[in-house]
């Protein structure tokens, strides 16, 4: 910046000084306002030809590290707040895994990516038989514990790649990329058998409907994928419940 035939440096210092706050620390930042301050009192000293001394460091220097430092602490409390907005934004407030709208990006972006590289996924949808009874007879406590065992127990079974979320009330959903219907088996035969412990040591009486679609051919969007994997349960439900339903996806015309 110049003003006049001077050209003053000081403002462009802040950039980096929010950059390191922002995808740093507040350590980071502050260093970096001392760092900037330092290379201010060395510019200032060689463009005037003076002596470094003191007072150039208390007077000239020192309010800049004071002012740097209080931008940095600012833009890092901002990114700290930014940052837990968005994380609740994002997350089921009882069980801690994805919600509703964190799930349909994570769908929406597997569809991108299973487009753009040909892969095929597998998505599940299952729902909990019996868990208004848990409420009417338990109460609401027992019911919030049991949601929250039911999310505990999909995340142990469930890889790091893959995806889960409650979508609302007892449903629940789960994202599998690139997995086959046999490697998609092989974790629902995991996921049911853990459910069923952990209902038997509870004293739960309840049993799920589960609905798992493998996509060979990729749907046109989310709502499209949601509602195959959505009636797949439910034909589950609708009949014996306590089971698991597999379909392989080709297509709207199969």
């Amino acid at each position: 910046m110049a003003i006049g035939d001077t050209v003053t440096l000081e403002p462009f210092f802040v950039i980096p000084v929010a950059i390191a706050s922002w995808y740093g620390s507040d350590k980071s930042g502050i260093s970096l306002s001392f760092f900037s301050a330092a290379v201010l009192i060395l510019i200032n000293t060689l463009f005037f030809h003076s002596e470094l001394n003191v007072q150039i460091v208390l007077f000239y220097g020192l309010p800049y590290v004071i002012a740097y430092s209080g931008i940095a602490l600012l833009i890092t409390n901002f990114r700290n707040v930014h940052r837990v907005e968005v994380t609740a934004a994002e997350t089921d407030y009882l069980t801690g895994i994805c919600n509703s709208r964190c799930f349909h990006i994570e769908l929406a972006k597997e569809l991108i990516r299973s487009h753009r590289y040909n892969h095929f996924f597998s998505l599940a949808y299952l729902d909990i038989d019996n868990f208004k009874l848990i409420n009417d007879t338990k109460g609401h406590e027992a019911g919030d514990q049991l949601l929250v065992e039911v999310a505990n127990c999909l995340k142990s079974c469930l890889r790091k790649s893959d995806t889960v979320g409650r979508l609302g009330g007892d449903e629940y959903a789960f994202l599998l990329p690139e997995t086959k219907q046999d490697s998609a088996r092989k974790v629902f035969l995991k996921v049911s058998s853990l459910l069923r412990k952990r209902m038997r040591e509870n004293e739960w009486p309840v049993s799920f409907s589960i609905g798992l679609v493998t996509f060979e051919e990729i749907p046109e969007d989310i709502k499209e994928a949601i509602k195959v994997a959505d009636e797949l349960m439910y034909s589950v439900k609708s009949k014996e419940k306590n089971n698991v339903a597999y379909k392989v996806w080709h297509g709207k015309v199969e």
